[in-house]
């Protein structure tokens, strides 16, 4: 089993051969966060007075990925 560099816990070998050295949710949690700062800078390109004025700072509140994860262990358990 590979060794996550971020968390240090093990993940699938074949993860590892794709070339991805982080498990699963330190992956996810690596491109959000590239995702958001790609979407800020596009943001401003389009609407520079808005991102002086920090408009666009809520938009890293936003934590899609553990709504629908809520989503997916509610369905589990009503189907139980």
């Amino acid at each position: 089993m590979a060794e996550c560099i971020t968390c240090e816990e093990e993940y699938s070998d074949k993860r590892l051969e794709l070339g991805y050295e982080t498990c699963l949710e330190c992956g996810q949690e690596e491109a959000t966060s590239v995702i958001r700062a790609r979407n800020r800078r596009t943001l401003a390109k389009i609407a520079p007075a808005a991102a002086a004025a920090g408009e666009f700072d809520g938009i890293e509140k936003r934590d899609d990925w553990a709504d629908e994860k809520n989503n997916i262990e509610e369905k589990e358990d009503e189907s139980r």
